[in-house]
């Protein structure tokens, strides 16, 4: 309690014009409020411990996601997504997500599956997290960022092209292809940062539920 002792040498004649009753009161709130601040210290540091844990989960969960995605984006780059070239298949699992087929002109394919982007945890904590610890704050900001990018990726491969898309199928899905692979090796990057933050380990591997 030497904070109470500080406070009170800078004021050497205080007991002289203050009854007792009132410096009682006022070492009482003193007090207070320091155990308070302490309580409330603790409590923050146990929330930021907890969110770190549902965080490091989500970035697996999404490492796992964008890993597969940008496997895809490769396989798309080097066997060519063309009427005469290759088929780009894909369907819905009940499961949930993508399974895709890519078969190229001599009849071998190569496929896998497509998970969607989880960006709902970083949304719900995001505003909590900004009024207790900054430095997080930034790295989920970051992680954010590059999971809308990765989601935009995920979304324009499943979709497709538009209607009236301007070129041919394959012009789409190579751009598709250039776009979607840097885009999602930033994705990662953020990733990483943030799971690093959480939890002091690099991120190398991910997680499927």
């Amino acid at each position: 309690m030497n904070f109470l002792s500080n406070i009170l040498a800078g004021f050497p004649s205080f007991d002289n014009f203050l009854p007792a009753t009132a410096l009682v009161a006022i070492l009482i709130f003193l007090v207070r409020e320091y155990v308070e601040g302490r309580r409330r210290k603790s409590t923050d540091a146990r929330k930021v411990l907890a969110l770190k844990k549902v965080l490091a989960r989500d970035c697996q969960l999404n490492y796992h996601a964008i890993d597969m995605l940008r496997d895809a984006m490769i396989e798309m780059k080097e066997v060519g997504v063309a009427v005469d070239a290759a088929r780009l298949s894909l369907s819905k699992r009940e499961a949930g997500g993508y399974s895709f087929t890519l078969t190229d002109f001599k009849g071998s394919y190569q496929g896998g599956v497509l998970l969607g982007i989880q960006r709902e945890t970083l949304l719900k904590y995001l505003v909590e997290i900004a009024g207790l610890d900054e430095s997080l704050y930034s790295k989920c900001v970051i992680a954010l960022d590059g999971l809308s990018e990765a989601d935009n990726v995920y979304q324009s491969l499943v979709h497709g092209p538009e209607k009236h898309f301007p070129s041919t199928d394959e012009d789409y899905y190579d751009s598709l292809a250039d776009y979607g692979i840097g885009e999602l090796n930033d994705s990662i990057s953020g990733l990483k940062g943030l799971y690093f933050v959480c939890t002091s380990s690099e991120l190398k591997q991910g997680k499927l539920r």
